[in-house]
């Protein structure tokens, strides 16, 4: 399956100096370079950089998920960008410890569990003769849990939706079967608020795509 992520940040942060400490600030400068970094990738090279990165400041932040996050989204990016198939297992392999480690760190984000998700999709898409029985209940846990945790999340919603419109009409996918789950992932993204400008905060451009493709 082809899928290609179109990913909004927002790319300025407003630093109240006399509420952060050095260290706080240092954390915040050093994802903000990387989140423009990351917006402004367009080949497997840029996103690999972004991915290492974030890696790199989640190594010296410690306890903060969101770096191991956003490396963990740069490289399932990096992965639609590739074709051979040892390729896409090695990126999405690393993409799946990243996740992981950002569980780690915060074991109740349904962020976090929509991007475990996204990533099982993916690596059921590798070799899914192998994969999908087993893949499939696994990527769907995943993204149940991310609505569990947080109903009004739309990236669960969204990413269900466009693996169903990339399915076989004969498996129970394609256009008529996702509008409805597009329409859905709409409607949340309509009302979905980020609780800053670091969190997540994509999807919605590209389910608007899919969705028009459904008219």
């Amino acid at each position: 399956m082809k899928t290609r992520i179109t990913t909004t940040i927002a790319m300025l942060f407003i630093l109240l100096v006399g509420n952060v400490n050095a260290q706080d600030a240092k954390y915040m400068a050093a994802m903000q370079t990387s989140l423009q970094q990351f917006g402004a990738a367009k080949a497997p090279a840029d996103y690999l950089a972004a991915a290492n990165k974030f890696e790199q400041i989640g190594t010296l932040a410690k306890t903060e998920w969101l770096p191991y996050y956003y490396a963990a989204l740069s490289q399932l990016i990096n992965n639609t960008m590739l074709s051979k198939p040892e390729e896409k297992e090695a990126v999405l392999t690393k993409a799946q410890e990243l996740i992981e480690k950002a569980e780690t760190l915060n074991p109740t984000e349904s962020e976090i569990f929509a991007l475990k998700g996204y990533i099982a999709f993916m690596q059921i898409y590798v070799d899914p003769m192998a994969r999908m029985q087993t893949g499939m209940a696994n990527a769907m846990g995943l993204l149940g849990k991310a609505k569990a945790l947080n109903p009004a999340n739309p990236r669960p919603y969204y990413i269900i939706a466009q693996n169903t419109f990339y399915t076989p009409e004969a498996f129970g996918g394609g256009k008529n079967a996702a509008k409805p789950k597009l329409e859905e992932a709409a409607a949340k993204f309509e009302t979905f608020k980020p609780a800053n400008l670091m969190m997540p905060n994509w999807g919605a451009d590209r389910n608007a795509e899919l969705l028009a493709q459904c008219k």
